[in-house]
């Protein structure tokens, strides 16, 4: 599994692991849907939206891993 960092792009890292998507409706955040998904990076997002970047990479990582460990 590639581990998530925070210059990924919102876009791309969903395609590569859609189950994150939860993490970011746990926030309230709609990236799915959102045209500046296609350019801003996990960091930026973070920013915006006032999460801890820390702690929004560990939540992203924890579900990557867990989709990862489900073999998808």
């Amino acid at each position: 599994m590639e581990k998530v960092t925070k210059d990924m792009v919102l876009h791309q890292l969903i395609k590569a692991h859609p189950d994150t998507l939860k993490v970011f409706d746990s926030y309230g955040m709609g990236c799915k849907s959102c045209g500046g998904g296609k350019i801003e990076t996990v960091e930026w997002s973070a920013t915006v939206h006032g999460i801890d970047l820390d702690e929004f990479l560990r939540k992203l990582n924890a579900q990557a891993a867990l989709e990862g460990a489900k073999g998808k």
